[in-house]
């Protein structure tokens, strides 16, 4: 989900929509009220301090994320906006300090005059062991009732596979044709992203190409493989600060397209300081380098969040998948 929020109307939808996901991800009812009261506070500051605000929230395999996001005007003083019933506009709610308490996990970054990403975060069962620390955030085109983009963050035998994936077009067509590429990392996330991508080539379930991006990490050999195929955006960032634009073949895969492997997968140096950044064409890939500085100590998530709050472009479907190195859930 990930909900624009300009109305107090709005504020009740996201309470709405928040808890009906959040069951589905198996919190018990207890957290659920909690996601839902979270939500309503998160949603209400969208409504009265921020500029193209949207409410996102993310179930994925031993968490539940809610990130706020917007464009400005950030916050001056970000310690000051904890405490219990600071208020810049006269109205008392439980505030941010609230929203962590409730959460097992909270993260925020803002930038004065820029914008504020806000990451609540329930943990749902055990945490499962990954190669990598993820964050998502995604967004449905304005209109549409399903997203078609996916994502999927995947591990077997020591080694985690992450993929994005935007099916043509929008509506449940190009969400098929999304998911039945990335049910491939699903199946067997230690196939190189090569035979990965070949795979989805050859896979005939859906009417519709997409569009994907495959990277697996393996933390033992400290390396990263990667392909791609399609106009997805894949920057990669080391420990030192400096980055490389992972480049895709053109093409789509999927039902008729072209078949076997299209190429062999680029290897780079993967650490517990690298990040990997990617997403959509739902996402303009004009952001800088200076637009993270400082955010690398961050959640992925929240890299996620800030990178879709400020460059989605709402007339499309868009996901962003931020992974980091080191261990995480």
């Amino acid at each position: 989900m990930a909900l624009p929020v300009r109305e107090p109307v709005h504020v009740r939808q996201a309470r709405q929509q928040t808890g009906v996901l959040a069951r589905e991800a198996g919190l018990a009812e207890r957290e659920v009220e909690r996601v839902a009261v979270a939500a309503t506070e998160l949603a209400g500051n969208l409504v009265k301090y921020a500029v193209d605000g949207l409410l996102v929230a993310v179930g994925r395999l031993g968490a539940f994320d809610l990130i706020a996001t917007d464009r400005g005007p950030g916050l001056r003083h970000v310690e000051d906006s904890m405490r219990d019933g600071y208020s810049t506009s006269g109205t008392l709610g439980i505030g941010l300090g609230g929203v962590r308490r409730m959460a097992d996990e909270f993260d925020i970054l803002s930038r004065y005059g820029e914008g504020t990403v806000v990451l609540a975060r329930w943990l749902v069962g055990p945490r499962p062991r990954l190669g990598v620390r993820p964050g998502v955030a995604m967004f449905t085109a304005l209109g549409e009732t399903v997203c078609g983009d996916s994502w999927v963050v995947a591990e077997r035998d020591g080694i985690t596979t992450i993929a994005v994936s935007d099916g043509l077009g929008h509506g449940p067509e190009a969400a098929i044709a999304s998911a039945a590429a990335t049910a491939h990392v699903t199946a067997d996330p230690t196939t190189s992203p090569s035979e990965l991508i070949a795979a989805m080539d050859a896979d005939g379930t859906a009417r519709r190409g997409a569009t994907v991006a495959v990277a697996q990490f393996h933390p033992a050999r400290s390396s990263m493989l990667f392909c791609g195929v399609g106009n997805t955006t894949v920057r990669l960032f080391s420990p030192q600060g400096d980055h490389e634009t992972l480049v895709s073949v053109p093409g789509i895969v999927g039902r008729r397209q072209r078949r076997g492997k299209r190429v062999q997968p680029l290897t780079r140096p993967w650490s517990e300081g690298s990040w990997l950044i990617m997403h959509t064409d739902g996402v303009s890939e004009r952001w800088g380098d200076a637009e993270l500085a400082g955010a690398f100590d961050r959640d992925p998530a929240t890299v996620a969040g800030w990178l879709l709050g400020r460059h989605v472009r709402r007339r499309d479907d868009a996901c962003v998948l931020v992974a980091a190195g080191g261990a995480g859930p």
